[in-house]
């Protein structure tokens, strides 16, 4: 069927024709970019002081980006279970801003295993505005940058095994 008789049998019931150079209308409206961006927010964990600790998609330096992929944790239940677990993040003088979640996955077994450690898992967090090299920063001063990185340690490449990702 050609696009003219096409049209002829539209128009024929009482259907208007498409103009033949029809634009599409935005009207106005700008869209967002179908990927989310470095700041955008993937998920939110609160510690047990009720602190919340966003985790950002980031890029190669900081975020989901940077720790999901070459320290294989790809389950943020790993990140809220070690987060919402910890009390007392480890703090310093030196960056009052960077907190330490350190905890460890343990595989609860049957009536007759004993639960063991699959992982110690360090999270780092930026809790501040931004950066403490100052590279990033937000404009709003109560934004917290959020998981910096996270990964097994005492394990090659600080790689964590399969497991980590099922707990």
């Amino acid at each position: 069927m050609s696009n003219e008789q096409y049209e002829e049998m539209l128009s024929g019931r009482g259907r208007p024709t498409a103009p033949s150079e029809a634009a599409p209308r935005t009207d106005g409206v700008s869209f967002a970019s179908a990927a989310p961006g470095r700041d955008t927010v993937k998920f939110t964990s609160k510690d047990r002081r009720g602190k919340a600790v966003p985790t950002r998609v980031g890029n190669s330096v900081l975020g989901w980006k940077h720790f999901s992929g070459p320290h294989n944790i790809t389950n943020p239940d790993v990140i809220k279970k070690i987060i919402g677990g910890t009390s007392n993040p480890t703090t310093s003088r030196e960056q009052p801003h960077r907190l330490v979640y350190d905890g460890a996955l343990v595989a609860t077994g049957g009536l007759l295993d004993p639960p063991r450690k699959i992982a110690n898992i360090p999270i780092i967090v930026q809790y501040h505005w931004q950066t403490a090299d100052r590279r990033y920063a937000f404009s709003d001063r109560n934004a917290k940058i959020g998981v910096i990185t996270a990964y097994c340690r005492n394990v090659p490449r600080n790689r964590c095994p399969d497991k980590v990702n099922q707990a």
